[in-house]
């Protein structure tokens, strides 16, 4: 299983714009064959800072995640709503804690 951690930091006057567009990702996303769960997530002490976690059963799923047409779309349109044209992302592959 794989875990992806995107964040995002808004231009504060383009913050609910870009909420707008995390929520039609989440929901697209969480009905994609092999997706174990996604949502997003605003940081209570920096309120234009969003994360987004998704949870894949495995290397492919996310592959196709990142290859759908609803993605490609969307996260098109977040670069310019962000401080920064790219969020960070970190990709987790998802263990036991008895196998750590």
């Amino acid at each position: 299983m794989l875990m992806t951690i995107a964040k995002f930091e808004a231009r504060p006057e383009l913050r609910q714009e870009l909420l707008e567009l995390a929520r039609m990702l989440v929901e697209q996303s969480r009905a994609e064959d092999g997706c174990l769960d996604f949502g997003g997530y605003r940081d209570i002490m920096g309120s234009d800072t969003l994360l987004v976690v998704g949870r894949w059963i495995d290397q492919g799923a996310l592959e196709r995640h990142y290859e759908s047409a609803h993605f490609q779309e969307i996260v098109g349109r977040f670069a310019e709503l962000l401080v920064e044209a790219l969020p960070s992302v970190s990709l987790y592959e998802v263990v036991e804690m008895d196998r750590l």
